[in-house]
């Protein structure tokens, strides 16, 4: 039988600390209060306490962290939608500024079909030819 990979899952994930950043960070105008209101909803979608300090959310997310098997945890972000909701936060920006090529060679490294030096070598390719 084939040894089962495992994965590192937060109950309470890093991404909190983009959105808590992004808040902090940000003034009273239209972006700020925009970032402050996707903060409150991402805390509170996993129980967390908007009020909370960097601090601690940051022990909060290290606590949080179980070791599962890689398919239960890539089928549990697929069951809760993260992954559509994590590439409307960031994907489409990205999307638009590499393309869709970009991103077939992410899926690739990720799947282990090109080494990272390959993974490179298109990235100096595709940003030789953008303009600056």
């Amino acid at each position: 039988m084939a040894a089962s990979r495992f994965e590192v899952h937060h109950r309470v994930p890093r991404c909190l600390l983009g959105f808590f950043d992004r808040a902090a960070l940000s003034g009273l105008g239209g972006a700020g209060l925009q970032a402050w209101f996707e903060w409150e909803e991402e805390a509170l979608r996993y129980g967390v306490d908007p009020g909370i300090s960097r601090e601690d959310l940051v022990g909060l997310i290290d606590s949080s962290a179980v070791t599962v098997p890689a398919s239960e945890h890539r089928a549990g972000h697929t069951q809760a939608g993260d992954f559509a909701r994590w590439g409307r936060q960031g994907g489409l920006a990205t999307l638009a500024l590499y393309g869709r090529g970009w991103f077939a060679l992410l899926a690739r490294r990720r799947w282990k079909r090109i080494t990272a030096a390959q993974l490179e070598e298109a990235f100096a390719t595709i940003a030789s030819g953008r303009p600056r």
